[in-house]
């Protein structure tokens, strides 16, 4: 049975992220990324991962003002 590609433990969603497993709970805990938990399991979607790093995208400086990077 292949294994689902859309659920995450934390070891794999800190790694999708790029963080460390406790700058994950860290997020975790103040209520910054989504999770859920599965009797005693706790697991992240694919979906919430991504959309986390959407809401923490920051433009370049240059992109804010309107000038042109070259």
């Amino acid at each position: 049975m292949p294994i689902d590609q859309n659920i995450f433990t934390d070891r794999e969603a800190s790694e999708f992220l790029r963080l460390s497993q406790v700058s994950l709970w860290r997020l975790r805990k103040a209520g910054d990324i989504t999770f859920r938990r599965v009797a005693s399991k706790i697991i992240y979607l694919r979906e919430d991962l991504e959309n986390y790093l959407e809401r923490s995208k920051r433009e370049a400086r240059a992109e804010r003002s309107g000038k042109c990077l070259r």
